[in-house]
């Protein structure tokens, strides 16, 4: 679809479907970086990476953006140019035919990428379900900019639609860095799931406080630590079997809770 944008925006000479174009393009080449990204992060923990390749997931939605960030510099200096010196689109229909296909096609991708990015909990395809949402918007703009270029004789219109779909991608990549960034900084925007660990814990018979409860993202998944307070003249072994309920109930209610440890404290000290 992109090639056909590209091809189609020089032949009628409408800069804002090249850059739509590109921008079709583009996606792409982000969509086959998340997917070796998915590919890499599904191995197993080895010698070198103890906690498995999950980050490299987020990592690949950084390098994504970064890429989508360089494509929108070159259609914002390619639209101020055409802007400087607005030509006449040739075969205006045609063009806005074109654009309105991109959007059908872009919709599609956006619809499965969402579904599938809520299934799995994937910033990767959440970043990839990002751009399709650009692409959306960006075949719309350069449709309306076509639209009033030919039928409202406002030349300029199509320069303004490539710049306007530079800005788009811009915003777009600003929310991922942003995102991928806070997951790379151990943050864990989830107190919704923080309340619900601390409520199981709590459920059960021997445990009297919960507290220093911490979670970090790692890729789609959560892991972290949570200290109980217990009896303290339980034994060595009960504890054990508590910290396991815990444990095995915390990753039968969380499909993305893959470890967490349970530290095991007494209400007062033991004596000597």
């Amino acid at each position: 679809m992109g090639i056909a944008e590209v091809l189609m925006g020089i032949f009628t000479l409408s800069v804002a479907l090249i850059a739509d174009g590109i921008q079709s393009f583009a996606d792409a080449v982000v969509s086959l970086i998340v997917w070796i990204g998915l590919r890499i992060s599904r191995r197993a923990p080895d010698g070198k990476f103890h906690f498995g390749y999950y980050r490299v997931e987020t990592f690949s939605s950084i390098i994504a953006a970064f890429f989508m960030v360089t494509l929108g510099g070159i259609v914002l200096y390619e639209s101020y140019l055409e802007l400087l010196n607005p030509t006449a689109i040739a075969n205006a229909e045609l063009a806005m035919i074109v654009a309105l296909l991109a959007t059908a096609v872009s919709s599609g991708l956006l619809f499965y990428k969402t579904r599938a990015a809520k299934r799995y909990a994937s910033l990767a395809l959440k970043t990839d379900a990002s751009n399709s949402i650009k692409d959306v918007l960006t075949s719309i703009t350069a449709f309306i900019g076509i639209a009033l270029s030919r039928y409202f004789n406002i030349v300029q219109a199509d320069a303004i639609a490539g710049i306007v779909i530079s800005f788009f991608v811009f915003t777009m990549v600003y929310t991922i860095i942003k995102e991928a960034s806070l997951v790379l900084m151990d943050a864990c925007q989830c107190p919704e799931i923080l309340t619900d660990i601390e409520n199981i814990a709590r459920s059960i018979a021997q445990v009297k406080q919960v507290h220093s409860l911490r979670m970090r993202k790692l890729g789609p998944y959560l892991i972290g630590d949570i200290h109980v307070v217990v009896d303290a003249d339980l034994t060595v072994r009960d504890s054990g079997k508590i910290a396991y309920e815990i444990e095995e109930r915390l990753k039968k209610e969380f499909d993305t809770v893959i470890e967490i440890k349970v530290r095991i404290d007494p209400d007062e000290p033991v004596a000597n």
